[in-house]
């Protein structure tokens, strides 16, 4: 984890950079464009490490989706007999009488 960490402030580091390149007066589309990508690099990295938290949380039992978790509450069939039926301006009783 400490790894990712580090590749996250090198990362929040180059952002840092490429923004004040890409926000100077005489900027380049290619400045923009490696603000851009170094962004992108950030976000991929933080995201990687939520991913990681859900799936520990998960493999634990404390946080969302674990065996611990509520279950998701079932669908209702009624309403989805209705709504093809209601498509025209029918309910479902006068269609069956």
């Amino acid at each position: 984890m400490t790894e990712i960490q580090d590749q996250i402030e090198d990362a929040r580091r180059r952002v840092a950079i490429c923004q004040r390149r890409a926000e100077r007066p005489g900027a380049r589309v290619e400045d923009e464009l490696a603000l851009q990508s170094a962004r992108n690099r950030l976000l991929t990295l933080e995201l990687r490490v939520l991913q990681r938290i859900v799936a520990l949380q998960k493999k634990f039992g404390k946080g969302p989706g674990g065996p611990l978790a509520a279950p998701e509450p079932a669908e209702r069939k009624k309403h989805r007999r209705m709504l093809p039926y209601m498509r025209w301006g029918f309910t479902y009783l006068e269609v069956k009488r």
